[in-house]
């Protein structure tokens, strides 16, 4: 659900200098994918283990986005999330 998102700065809230994110390879997208979509299915099966879905996407974005605060800072922590939920609202858009 989505492709890689660049954060602009890192926790020390300086720009990000050539360096620090080198570009991608094809490889390393492709292992980004595959860590986000099994992670996804985990949840999902979790979700349905437990029977608990809102239990388990509470848990998983609290993990998440307390993690991206440590690493990030909170201006990219927030703005990750706005752009998850923005993603999330195109997707259902596309729906109707």
């Amino acid at each position: 659900m989505g492709d890689i998102i660049y954060l602009p700065i890192n926790k020390k809230g300086r720009d990000l200098v050539v360096g620090d994110y080198p570009s991608l390879t094809k490889e390393e997208v492709r292992r980004l994918e595959t860590i986000r979509d099994n992670i996804e299915q985990l949840l999902n099966m979790v979700s349905g283990i437990r029977n608990d879905p809102d239990a388990v996407a509470l848990a998983a974005g609290r993990y998440g986005l307390m993690r991206m605060y440590q690493l990030r800072g909170r201006a990219a922590a927030m703005a990750f999330a706005n752009r998850c939920v923005e993603t999330a609202e195109i997707a259902e858009d596309l729906q109707k």
